[in-house]
């Protein structure tokens, strides 16, 4: 194994002091401009890589935050993280990635790995597993900032950013009722998550306000926000002697599911049955028909949820900081779906 370059080798080779080579690696007013260079040219040659973790302990600050995400394999997410790290790069800090697979063990282990690698700050979004919530709790009285966004947990007494779900599900669903649909059926995930039963309330008030019949039948609660589970569970409805003429998902994904077994079972979209879906993915503009859905403006969210964590990790006043939550309001779009 190839052994790692020091400020000792690099004061070694030049004949000075590791306190000069310190100071000419940070750039330090203290040191001339000839020896800087001459610093910076044998680092360069003998691939010297600062120790961040060892800068860390000095500094007190790493200048890193940690991003924990159910998968970075839906557009909300990866929208999220691109958000969050806009705002971190400009402010001078690198994000580390992480994605639990909606896995609470390995969640509770990637939290952990953060805090003991001293990361300044962490943003989480828990997984569908995620009903404990005592390795946060831990993490945050050790003094490492959390900030929880989109998957939260109203307990904690932490800042939030999150989409107003309720009122975008409510939204969508009153569409559908104005489009004249009144056996609307809702596929949706565990309702043990904060946001899946946010929407499914939303739903639920939508019927009531419209003094339309909430039919259990047409209610399926789904494991995985995947297309073959929204395409089984769809598959089950449409065997109902009772079918809903129209259907809404929890998500943009399981929409897209419904759409692609509508068309194997040979079912008109809109005619025979309006779909629509949440979250606005890319996707949703370019399938046929396109498909009604509600927009988060997720990178804005993860902007956001940057901006309010960097806040906290600067802020003076430790003792008296004021956690704030914000909730976005997303945007209705109609498509032909609907």
């Amino acid at each position: 194994m190839k052994k790692s370059i020091t400020i000792k080798d690099i004061a070694k080779e030049l004949n000075v002091s590791t306190a000069t080579v310190s100071r000419a690696l940070r750039n330090s007013s203290e040191i001339s401009k000839e020896t800087k260079q001459a610093v910076m040219k044998i680092a360069k040659e003998m691939d010297y890589h600062p120790n961040l973790l060892a800068r860390s302990l000095i500094s007190k600050s790493s200048k890193v935050l940690g991003v924990v995400v159910p998968t970075i394999n839906r557009q909300f997410w990866s929208n999220s993280i691109s958000g969050i790290e806009s705002v971190a790069y400009k402010k001078g800090y690198k994000v580390m990635i992480f994605q639990s697979a909606e896995s609470y063990q390995k969640e509770v282990e990637i939290v952990e790995i953060l805090a003991n690698s001293m990361v300044d700050g962490i943003l989480i979004a828990f997984s569908k597993e995620t009903q404990d919530f005592a390795h946060i709790e831990h993490i945050v009285d050790r003094g490492i900032p959390v900030l929880l966004f989109e998957r939260v947990c109203d307990a904690l007494q932490l800042s939030k950013v999150k989409t107003d779900d309720f009122f975008g599900s409510k939204t969508i669903v009153n569409h559908l009722i104005e489009r004249g649909r009144k056996k609307i059926a809702y596929i949706g995930g565990p309702l043990s998550l904060t946001v899946c039963m946010d929407r499914f309330l939303g739903y639920q008030s939508a019927l009531s306000d419209n003094n339309l019949p909430f039919n259990q039948d047409w209610v399926v609660e789904i494991s995985d926000f995947n297309t073959d589970n929204s395409s089984e569970a769809f598959k089950e409805l449409w065997k109902l002697e009772n079918k809903p003429d129209a259907v809404f998902c929890f998500a943009d994904i399981l929409a897209i599911g419904v759409l692609a077994v509508s068309k194997e079972l040979g079912i008109k979209i809109p005619r025979d049955l309006a779909i629509a879906g949440f979250g606005n993915d890319d996707i949703t503009k370019y399938v046929s028909p396109s498909i009604s859905t509600m927009a988060q403006p997720s990178f804005e969210i993860g902007q956001l949820a940057a901006r309010l964590i960097l806040k906290e990790i600067n802020s003076e006043e430790e003792i008296d900081f004021i956690y704030k939550t914000e909730i976005i309001k997303p945007n209705l779009i109609v498509r032909e779906s609907s």
